[in-house]
């Protein structure tokens, strides 16, 4: 290995030695206060980097999520027979068919419960006549 040359110190005088610690301090201090900022630039670089595969990401899934909706839309609307909107639509019309029917029952039920009560009366009278001429005395 050559031997160092240290001549070129004696060009360099005390001015110049002041001039790059100030310098070097100016630069320092403008990095210490300017980084965070500078911190936020770099930061702002790489998201910037990563956005085209954010896009593509997000892309992908308000695609599926377009179609989720497409099928819950699809499930909760008339669509001739085949959605649950459909078959709800069927089961309610069946139940009140059921319910008219069974309020016809009752009514039929009353009539009859009304002719049971006045057979047995009249049973009751003709079966028991004694007990009419009884009470008539």
């Amino acid at each position: 290995m050559p031997p160092l040359d240290w001549t070129f110190l004696e060009a360099i005088n005390l001015l110049q030695v002041a001039i790059v610690i100030v310098a070097l301090y100016v630069i320092t201090r403008l990095l210490m206060r300017f980084w965070p900022w500078l911190r936020k630039v770099m930061d702002l670089t790489a998201a910037l980097a990563q956005l085209p595969d954010f896009i593509e990401r997000t892309d992908l899934a308000l695609h599926s999520q377009d179609l989720a909706i497409q099928s819950i839309y699809h499930e909760t609307h008339q669509n001739n027979g085949s959605s649950l909107k459909d078959a709800v639509d069927r089961v309610e019309e069946g139940v009140k068919g059921i319910y008219n029917r069974l309020d016809g029952l009752e009514e039929s039920v009353e009539e009859l419960h009304e002719t049971d009560e006045k057979l047995s009366d009249q049973i009751e009278e003709q079966t028991q006549p004694h007990r009419a001429a009884d009470e008539k005395e």
